[in-house]
């Protein structure tokens, strides 16, 4: 990795331009210095002294975005590099990788060693394939120096150990907080309508699942009743390590245990089998190419497994007066927070830019104007307030958006600054922190930030994964024959594989990543 101290040429000029950030930053919430525009668009008159344009030579960011790119992307980046000229002296080439391509097209990048400065992850996309590739730059002493506010705040929400790879933080993690408890969703607007009475405290067991579901499908036979099962929770408290890789909230150990070797997943594997063969899954659920999000949308799937966040959020109803009822699954059950890695900026270990850009995300972090330009655009083109939410322009919607919502900007979402807007009403994020916080048993996960190493055990990890991510699609509709003999064939294909060796050496590093946290 190359030695970022060694740019003597614009090291210093670059701590000016952070310090001054950071002071900015700290007197009324902006970053702005001499020379930008205000959020009325006319220029500030502050001291010259204050300018940093003189100071930086000219670069060009590169950032690699998740999803598919909008017809206003590169008009609205033009105008964040004017905004941010004075300040950063800096343009934007901004590029998108379409969702089902992300992972392994990013992986192919960091093999052959292209160079760019910050890209979009997670842990559900390459995250950790890539820092076990050293793809990612050690940003321990950057961070601090270029971003200070937003090290102040990764400080202050207790990320930062998440954030590390080998002991260096590599990751910009995004600072919502959120909690991952599942909840049932179901058509509240329905279940009214069918004089269904819901007794919700029945609602957190398998049995009391299926007794409702059966009177919303006798009730609407002609619609879609469920997708799937899932892992529920219990008095297991189980929290997913990588899929199919468990282990329990409340065994400080964390020991980690095969999916199928639980008593939860074994439940919702029999509940799988079940409601395929009484049609409450249908029989093509995996093949009929359809959009379940609309299949939601047009109130032909009338039921969800969801969060906090997803039941409490609004959908594009089409039918009048539609609405989602839902009820906490296990409320006494331990659940942990939503990982800060679920979406993370990542600088690249090939970024020749990387103060810059790090000075760019200390200005995300303070700057209200820079963050509404770069989450929803220009005004009157990509979008309109109506008072403080950020609406759609006329005539647009999420399908025909020129920019807002983009692809990867969850990464990007600072709850101090987020409009409401058609999804998420006036104080969603702030009841969201609230909610993770409500409970002794909503818990932030031991093992946030731990990644497994496989150089020892790869041939065992491949297997097993492919085994697993077989058998799971079959098995959580109900497509898998009886429940029992698809579950001990996973054993028995896993154990031929070597999952002993791998079990071996996961609960090595789990218990050495335990180790030097304390």
């Amino acid at each position: 990795m190359k030695n970022m101290k060694k740019r003597n040429t614009i090291v210093s000029c670059l701590l000016c331009g952070a310090m001054a950030l950071s002071v900015l930053g700290g007197c009324g919430g902006s970053a702005k210095a001499a020379g930008t525009s205000d959020a009325a668009g006319s220029k500030s008159e502050t001291s010259s002294a204050s300018d940093t344009k003189s100071g930086l030579d000219p670069v060009t960011l590169h950032f690699i975005f998740f999803g598919d790119k909008k017809s206003a992307t590169d008009e609205v980046w033009q105008q964040i590099a004017d905004y941010t000229r004075d300040t950063l002296n800096c343009d934007y080439d901004v590029q998108f990788i379409a969702g089902d391509d992300y992972k392994q097209k990013l992986l192919v990048k960091a093999a052959t060693g292209d160079a760019w400065d910050m890209n979009f992850d997670g842990d559900w996309q390459g995250y950790y394939q890539m820092i076990a590739k050293d793809a990612y730059m050690n940003l321990d002493d950057l961070l601090p120096e270029y971003a200070p506010d937003l090290y102040k705040k990764y400080q202050e929400i207790g990320v930062l150990d998440a954030a590390k790879s080998k002991g260096h933080v590599v990751a910009l993690p995004w600072t919502m907080t959120m909690n991952n408890r599942p909840l049932l969703q179901w058509r509240g607007d329905l279940a009214e309508k069918a004089n269904i009475t819901v007794d919700k405290d029945s609602l957190s067991s398998w049995e009391g699942i299926d007794a409702f579901l059966q009177q919303l499908h006798a009730a609407y036979p002609d619609k879609y009743t469920i997708e799937c099962t899932q892992v529920i929770g219990s008095e297991e408290g189980l929290c997913e390590i990588e899929p199919g890789l468990y282990f329990n909230l409340n065994d400080p150990e964390c020991k980690v245990i095969p999916a199928e070797e639980t008593k939860s997943y074994e439940e919702a594997a029999k509940y799988a089998e079940k409601w395929q063969s009484e049609g409450l899954i249908w029989k093509d659920v995996l093949t009929d190419k359809l959009d379940h999000n609309s299949l939601i949308n047009e109130g032909k799937l009338i039921t969800k497994w969801g969060t906090h966040e997803f039941a409490n959020s609004t959908r594009a109803w089409v039918e009048e007066g539609a609405r989602w009822d839902s009820t906490e699954l296990y409320k006494d059950g331990l659940f942990a927070n939503r990982t800060p890695l679920a979406n993370t900026m990542c600088i690249s270990a090939t970024s020749e830019n990387p103060e810059r850009t790090l000075m760019f995300l200390n200005m995300m972090e303070t700057d209200k104007t820079l963050y509404d330009m770069v989450q929803y655009g220009i005004e009157g083109k990509t979008y309109n307030l109506n008072g403080e939410e950020a609406a759609y322009p006329d005539g647009m919607d999420a399908a025909s958006s020129n920019f807002m919502n983009w692809g990867g900007q969850w990464a990007l979402w600072k709850p101090q600054f987020m409009r409401p807007d058609s999804t998420y009403k006036e104080g969603f994020w702030e009841e969201e922190a609230n909610y993770a916080a409500s409970s002794e048993a909503n818990v932030k996960s031991p093992l946030d930030g731990f990644s497994f190493d496989d150089t020892n055990v790869q041939t065992e990890h491949m297997q097993r994964t492919q085994i697993w991510g077989d058998a799971k699609k079959l098995i959580e509709v109900g497509l898998a024959g009886d429940y029992k003999a698809a579950l001990e064939k996973v054993k028995a294909d896993s154990a031929a594989a070597g999952m002993d060796k791998l079990l071996a050496e996961y609960q090595k590093q789990v218990d050495a990543y335990l180790a030097a946290k304390k």
